[in-house]
């Protein structure tokens, strides 16, 4: 049953993003030895046949009392690499070849006992039935090829579909993220522009997680160290500039749904914003740090930095009463997390963590 166990081999190591799988086994080469012409697994068939009645004359009283036992291999062979057809052609030659070289008296077709005619009768049913049940499995093993196949194409399908879907949002968002950036710059109100520029800054963080899209176990998920990564420069590029601060990340790399990728990322956006904004007044030189990572059954979220610390700070962001803390606040009671805010021996940390 070789053929088979390899066909499952096939099946389970073939990879849905890889349908060009280089695996090599036995079942494979059968569809090739199958699709020759009939006269070619025909001669085949009896190549293998004689090939084993000479092993088997070779061999001599090694084997005295087993006519059979090598023309079994050449039928599950024949069967299994050509068809049916070939198998029952093995049968039926194997048992004349046995009886002429093998069973006294040779040189004739004649049997001369009963024991004789049973135990060619049985060769023969048994070479048939296994013949059988070799084609029936060879059928299986090829539905479930095919199946894999027609499976193959549809994960390609799907993640086609997602990466268009995707691309398509992430266009749209990036033309949100323009406009709202040009009427940041049309309007005179400075209360109005940082709103519009905040609103603009989400609105590039929700465009950053679709580029980091893809499909893992039949859903969306978001590879989170390069998405915090990417992120990061974002912010950096936008609001270090000249000043003298520094920013370092250190991400795991985590595979996240879509649902808890997007609001981890809003939160990552707000805790710098806010750290840029107030932690370091009067371009006075500091660091920030954000880390990710997995902890026990649970992932940290923690943004540092060496600023003049919370109480220092901005009254509304003492107290959690702008919008970007309240935004915080909701992304973090939709991740089920916890929020702890705290002063570090320089600076403040913020950190959440939630469930895995």
């Amino acid at each position: 049953m070789r053929f088979l166990s390899s066909a499952f081999d096939v099946l389970g190591r073939v990879h849905p993003r890889r349908p060009g799988s280089r695996t090599l086994s036995l079942f494979r080469y059968t569809f090739v030895s199958r699709a020759w012409p009939s006269w070619a697994r025909y001669l085949a068939t009896v190549l293998t046949v004689c090939a084993m009645l000479a092993l088997r004359l070779a061999l001599g009283d090694l084997f005295q009392g087993y006519p059979f036992l090598f023309f079994f291999l050449a039928i599950l062979a024949s069967a299994a690499l050509f068809n049916r057809g070939s198998g029952i052609l093995a049968v039926l030659l194997s048992a004349v070849l046995a009886k002429w070289f093998l069973i006294p008296p040779t040189g004739t077709l004649n049997i001369a006992t009963t024991t004789d005619v049973i135990a060619l009768s049985s060769f023969i049913a048994v070479g048939l039935v296994s013949a059988a049940v070799l084609e029936a499995l060879h059928r299986v093993a090829s539905d479930l090829v095919e199946a894999n196949q027609k499976l193959v194409a549809s994960e390609s399908e799907k993640d086609l579909l997602l990466q268009e879907a995707s691309h398509r949002f992430k266009n749209e968002l990036a033309m949100l993220d323009a406009m709202l950036r040009l009427q940041e710059r049309d309007i005179g109100d400075p209360t109005a522009s940082a709103a519009l520029r905040s609103a603009a800054e989400r609105v590039h963080v929700l465009g950053r997680m679709h580029e980091r899209l893809q499909r893992a176990n039949q859903a969306a998920v978001v590879d989170m160290r390069e998405f915090i990564n990417a992120l990061c420069e974002d912010v950096r590029s936008a609001r270090i500039g000249l000043r003298p601060i520094s920013l370092k990340v250190s991400a795991e790399d985590h595979l996240l749904p879509q649902e808890r990728a997007v609001p981890v990322g809003l939160i990552l956006n707000e805790l710098l914003t806010n750290a840029f904004k107030y932690a370091f007044p009067n371009d006075r030189r500091g660091a920030i740090k954000v880390e990710f990572r997995k902890e026990s059954d649970s992932y940290f979220l923690a943004v540092a930095d060496d600023g003049v610390g919370m109480s220092s700070r901005p009254a509304a962001e003492q107290k959690g009463s702008g919008l970007g803390q309240r935004l915080i606040r909701s992304m973090v009671g939709q991740l089920d997390g916890a929020l702890t805010a705290e002063p570090a021996r320089a600076g403040s940390i913020v950190s959440i963590r939630f469930p895995a």
